[in-house]
């Protein structure tokens, strides 16, 4: 998995305890439709389901079935949305009892079994499957039928969050230069800072008003990249999840203090002008000053109010 596509997997299982009612109740009802006992030993019954299945719930990923001793019967149909496919030596007569959706099916008295989420061996990402056990006559099992389905696909599909997803790596891209260029924005006051600090050293000009000069530079400097780092770890390193109001106070409070830090810092600037002789700056400082109150004020209202909701 490429790091664009790196998944928060707390977040994922924060929203699989949320929903994990309903979801168990969604695929307990798509499982029970294929109590077919044709699906066990026709690859091409399991490759044309999965197919048709897939169009409407795309988190659905494989399907295989297993004999009464675990062993895989067919090689792994899977669904046109994978895109990842690995472990395709994990096919026919591959050993899958020790895996944990077939001891939970051999233990459930339901025939329908659907686990919690754990890590595929197919995928390498996070999944749950979907077992349908068939019985004989005396009650033994025949074999089982699997889906495997990949978690974060099901959490999308239930947010209604399908469209962004497909959009998302556009937005990532987006946000990556946006990110990158505040960056060199970033180096490049760093370097008119040291640039700067090199000339008041072999030059000897005002030391007092060039350092101010060159704290300015700095601090807004170290606020930019601030800003543009955050931006690529929100935006481009995570999966931001739209409902979850966390990474966007994060993002806003980043931003907002990187504006405190310019007003406040060019305030400051303003009134040491004003001490130095240029007294008609004075009130624009002070006005400056308490712009800058008035951000924070504000900005501690809305962290408040964002975590109160």
């Amino acid at each position: 998995m490429s790091l664009g596509q790196s998944r928060n997997y707390l977040q994922l299982l924060a929203e699989y305890d949320r929903y994990g009612a309903d979801i168990r109740r969604l695929i307990g009802s798509i499982i029970g439709c294929l109590a077919r006992t044709d699906l066990l030993e026709d690859p091409e019954a399991q490759d044309r389901e999965l197919r048709q299945l897939s169009r409407a719930y795309p988190f659905l990923e494989l399907m295989y079935s297993l004999s009464p001793e675990g062993r895989q019967l067919l090689n792994t149909a899977y669904s046109p949305n994978v895109s990842q496919r690995r472990n395709r030596v994990l096919g026919e007569g591959s050993d899958r009892s020790h895996r944990p959706y077939f001891t939970a099916a051999q233990a459930n008295a339901s025939p329908i079994t659907v686990t919690d989420p754990y890590l595929s061996s197919a995928t390498r990402l996070p999944a749950l499957s979907a077992v349908y056990r068939f019985d004989d006559d005396a009650g033994g099992p025949l074999g089982y039928l699997v889906l495997n389905i990949s978690l974060h696909k099901l959490i999308s599909y239930l947010q209604g969050d399908q469209l962004r997803a497909r959009f998302h790596p556009m937005f990532q891209s987006v946000y990556s230069v946006i990110g990158g260029s505040l960056l060199l924005i970033a180096g490049v006051l760093l370097w008119a800072a040291i640039s700067d600090l090199w000339g008041i050293l072999t030059t000897q000009r005002d030391i007092v008003t060039e350092s101010f000069g060159l704290v300015v530079l700095i601090t807004l400097a170290l606020a930019i990249f601030d800003l543009g780092k955050t931006i690529i770890e929100e935006e481009v390193f995570l999966d931001k999840n739209l409902n979850h109001h966390g990474s966007t106070r994060r993002t806003i409070s980043r931003f907002m203090s990187a504006i405190l830090i310019a007003v406040s810092i060019e305030a400051l600037l303003l009134m040491f002008k004003s001490l130095l002789g240029d007294a008609g700056q004075l009130l624009n400082a002070v006005w400056m000053l308490l712009a800058a109150v008035a951000l924070l004020v504000g900005l501690g209202i809305y962290l408040k109010l964002s975590r109160d909701g």
